[in-house]
């Protein structure tokens, strides 16, 4: 597998994909992602989606043999991580100042269903060093589904999440930045 399509399946945490209608969609506020992720879908599978505006972007692309592709990929084996882990920080992920301690945190959140992203995405980060916790079931007032949330504190782990890891969000990356300097 490609870091492009590690990349990528981890982005799939914050999109919604039907195999069946050979569709994928992502949703993002920030445009100059959504064109990454174009970039990257013709990268990997020659194609090119259309974005268009709506209350946030929407990267929307039908393809067959995307689709198709998309779907082995899903059942193989992911070797490094990190690429996966960057996509999903990307498309789900945040940062902030702890509202007590004031010290930066970074937090990605899923329901139910991606449990199992989050769970792969700790052993890659402590695997590099970054130490972080998995929390959770919450209930979500808006929600339906219980939430976990995998989170990693501090001005350390927030510079090891840029330089292991490989973020591409520029908005995030400038978030962590003025963070990791305060």
């Amino acid at each position: 597998m490609k870091p492009e399509e590690e990349y990528i399946l981890g982005a799939m945490g914050d999109a919604y994909f039907d195999a069946k209608r050979a569709e994928i969609q992502f949703y993002q506020k920030n445009r100059e992602w959504l064109e990454h992720i174009n970039d990257l879908l013709f990268a990997c599978f020659g194609v090119r989606g259309k974005i268009f505006k709506r209350d946030v972007f929407l990267l929307r692309k039908r393809n067959k043999r995307m689709a198709l592709r998309i779907t082995q990929l899903q059942q193989e084996l992911i070797r490094d991580g990190r690429n996966f882990v960057a996509g999903l920080f990307d498309a789900e992920g945040s940062v902030y100042l702890s509202s007590k301690s004031r010290i930066p945190v970074f937090d990605i959140t899923q329901a139910d269903k991606g449990l199992k992203n989050l769970l792969f995405a700790k052993e890659v980060l402590e695997r590099e060093g970054i130490k972080c916790f998995l929390n959770g079931p919450y209930r979500n007032r808006h929600g339906k589904l219980m939430q976990y949330h995998l989170r990693a504190y501090g001005k350390r782990n927030c510079g090891l999440l840029v330089l292991r890891i490989g973020l591409k969000h520029p908005e995030k990356l400038e978030k962590i930045n003025l963070l990791w300097r305060a």
